[in-house]
Formats: structure tokens, C-alpha cells, sequence
């Protein structure tokens, strides 16, 4: 093989380079995780394990099911359950936390800010993952609220 007949193999395995080495970094990366707040044994459930659209969270005691298991996709930074993505409904304080279809919106997107051997799980416009009044009963509602950093929007990530 001569010379010549090498350079433009050189060039285009030179040009796949830089595309193969990003698809490999954008896949996805997701590992399914039980949530849990820092002061007790209860964890975000879709109630009655029913996932459908418009569908909100709630917080019962931890007991490894498949209601309380989600994917937490590190790439678009989105919660999912059953096919739904948790969407922050609208993104405004108090705004109750639905599952919806997933949409790449804003509203769906949810990133980890470590505190220590927790971390809030903030989302659209900074707010975070919050339970609802911070209550510890059980059926307590989810919302988005604005980041305090209380024990209430602590979250403890369980590999599953």
C-alpha cells in the first residue's frame, strides 16, 4: 500500500474520531434510586403505584417497592417512574410535584446539589424538591419551594 493511498484513511479515521468519542460521552446514564429524607424511614411513592399523567407524589414509609424506585438520568437531568417524568408543574413556589409525560421540558428537569451525605434536588427556577409543609406524615405531598437547605429538602439517594 502506498503512501498516497493511506493519507485520506488517515484523515478520515481522523474526522469519525471526535464523533464516536461523543456518542459514547451522550448516553445516558442512569441508575434507579429510592429517595429518602434525612430525618426518617419514609420515601417519595406514587401513590398506589399508579402511574399515570397528572399523578402526584407522595411520602409513606420506605418498603422497597416498585412505586417508590425511580431513574435518576444524569445526562438530562431528569427524575422518571413508570414511563413519567416528575415535572414541577408550572415551577412556581408550592407548586404540587405531577408525574407527566416526558417532554425535555424545563419543568422536568431536576439537578443534584450535594449537602454533605445529602443533597437537594433543585429544579425549575432554582427551586427545590421539597415536602409539602414539611410534614413527616405520612401522605405528605411533594412540591417545589425555594432552597433552605431544611431537613425537608434533603435527600438521601438509595442505590438500587
Amino acid at each position: 500500500m502506498s503512501v498516497a493511498s493511506v493519507r485520506p484513511a488517515a484523515k478520515m479515521a481522523a474526522c469519525l474520531i471526535p464523533i464516536l468519542a461523543a456518542t459514547a460521552f451522550a448516553q445516558e446514564y442512569q441508575t434507579a434510586l429510592q429517595v429518602a429524607p434525612e430525618w426518617g424511614s419514609r420515601c417519595i411513592t406514587v401513590p398506589n403505584g399508579a402511574y399515570v399523567p397528572d399523578q402526584g407524589l407522595q411520602m409513606t414509609e420506605c418498603i422497597n417497592s416498585a412505586a417508590q424506585t425511580f431513574t435518576y438520568d444524569q445526562g438530562r437531568m431528569r427524575l422518571t417512574i413508570g414511563g413519567l417524568c416528575v415535572d414541577a408543574n408550572g415551577g412556581e413556589p408550592g407548586a404540587v410535584v405531577k408525574l407527566r409525560p416526558c417532554d425535555g421540558s424545563a419543568n422536568q428537569t431536576w439537578k443534584l446539589a450535594p449537602k454533605g451525605a445529602f443533597a437537594n434536588v433543585v429544579g425549575t427556577s432554582g427551586l427545590c424538591l421539597d415536602i409539602r409543609f414539611g410534614s413527616k406524615e405520612a401522605g405528605a405531598a411533594l412540591q417545589s419551594w425555594t432552597c433552605e437547605g431544611q431537613p425537608n429538602q434533603l435527600w438521601k439517594f438509595l442505590r438500587k
